[in-house]
């Protein structure tokens, strides 16, 4: 690979952010994860508007050893986005702050995430869940899409639940989260319209709370309340920072969550042996939602950008150049997880997977998720233990390499 023609590898690079590639990325990143580091891939970061804001050009990192090592070297790869800080949408909190500033507002956030918090969920989840899922039992045919219907409901009604905003408006942030996280085909104008009604909505929803406070009432139940309440240090937030969290709770939380749900459901009819095991005993769930992230998660890559300059894989990193970390590459890289594109239950390393994240971004909701996911593994494979593909073929997402999933997933939850 290293006598790979220049043009070839320019070839492969310009195809990175193609539909084609965004479908079914794995066959390129196997040819590139050997050349890489290389220069040139051009994309947009999550909450940019493609049209108006223009694309960065980009490092491209794909073994797992060189994306763990930049992911976990926040001082050499700094999260902040001049882009996305130029944007007309807003700047998301955490996931574009490097420290001190990320430490000191992950300590506000942290404790309602903890695993002891979000398990008290998983009953109320289970719950809906059951309901969705019932609703489709007395129909003739028992075929759905399960994007809209189910798993991109999910998790916007966990995310509605947590802020303590009406049930009712979770369909509509599952929307803006969409436009937002660039998976939806939108003009420039749709996008930018979009994330300012985004932004709107929670300026008023905060707004209002922090009015009661201020009246001397009670400003509810629900994230939004706590974060206006909460201290550290004895700091409290600002009301635009605490604005910025829920955006960025729902943006971040239910759209990679939706991927995954829907990646889940996929693997599960199209792996009945699996499914099988899963029904016969309860403690693969977990090894199945880690390698169903490793195999098949929802993350592919995300930006940082060099503070300095960096010698890696025999080239040099510019202080001030992009740089992606492609997270799905590096969970196929066969140094590290061998047959990668075999789905394996028994793979004694799956908790190295990076979809999440790891080191000081870790993402804040990952137990949030996985509780979330292992909630519907748990009620489909009881209630439905013959599901699979439906008569409409799947629809891969095409619109960013941001996240691998289906568009479209139509099921069949009659099949005999």
């Amino acid at each position: 690979m290293a006598n790979t023609p220049t043009a070839e590898r320019e070839h492969w690079v310009a195809a990175l952010p193609s539909a084609a590639t965004i479908a079914n990325p794995y066959p390129l990143y196997a040819d590139l994860r050997p050349l890489t580091p290389v220069f040139g891939y051009r994309d947009y970061p999550p909450g940019t508007v493609p049209g108006q804001d223009e694309a960065v050009a980009a490092w491209v990192l794909m073994t797992y050893a060189d994306v763990a090592a930049a992911a976990q070297d926040h001082e050499t790869f700094s999260s902040r986005d001049p882009l996305q800080e130029q944007s007309s949408a807003p700047s998301l909190m955490l996931v574009n702050h490097d420290n001190p500033e990320h430490d000191h507002l992950r300590r506000f956030v942290s404790p309602p995430f903890a695993f002891r918090q979000v398990e008290q969920l998983k009953p109320w989840i289970t719950a809906r869940i059951e309901e969705m899922l019932a609703e489709i039992e007395p129909a003739p045919e028992r075929e759905i899409e399960v994007v809209q219907q189910l798993t991109s409901v999910i998790p916007a009604r966990v995310m509605m639940r947590l802020l303590g905003q009406p049930d009712a408006d979770a369909l509509q942030c599952r929307d803006w989260a969409n436009a937002f996280m660039l998976s939806a085909d939108l003009s420039p104008e749709q996008r930018e319209a979009s994330n300012q009604a985004l932004a709107g909505y929670f300026i008023a929803e905060v707004s209002k709370r922090q009015a009661q406070i201020e009246q001397g009432q009670s400003p509810g139940e629900g994230l939004i309340g706590y974060l206006l309440t909460a201290e550290v240090d004895d700091q409290r937030l600002s009301l635009d920072e605490v604005i910025r969290f829920c955006l960025t709770l729902v943006v971040a939380g239910a759209e990679t969550t939706t991927f995954l749900l829907t990646n889940i459901l996929y693997n599960l009819a199209t792996m009945p042996e699996v499914t099988a095991q899963l029904r016969a005993d309860e403690d693969l769930v977990l090894p199945f939602i880690n390698e169903t992230l490793r195999h098949s998660g929802p993350p592919q890559r995300l930006f940082r950008v060099a503070t300095r300059d960096v010698a890696l894989g025999g080239e040099t990193i510019k202080q001030g150049d992009w740089v992606a970390l492609f997270f799905g590459a590096a969970n196929h890289d066969p140094e590290v997880f061998p047959n990668p594109e075999v789905f394996d239950l028994t793979r004694k390393n799956l908790r190295q997977q990076l979809s999440m994240g790891t080191g000081l971004h870790q993402c804040l909701g990952f137990a949030l998720a996985k509780m979330e996911a292992a909630a519907m593994i748990e009620v489909v494979t009881r209630r439905f233990p013959n599901l699979r593909l439906g008569s409409t073929p799947p629809v891969s997402q095409t619109a960013s390499l941001l996240t691998h999933g289906y568009e479209s997933l139509t099921l069949d939850f009659a099949a005999k």
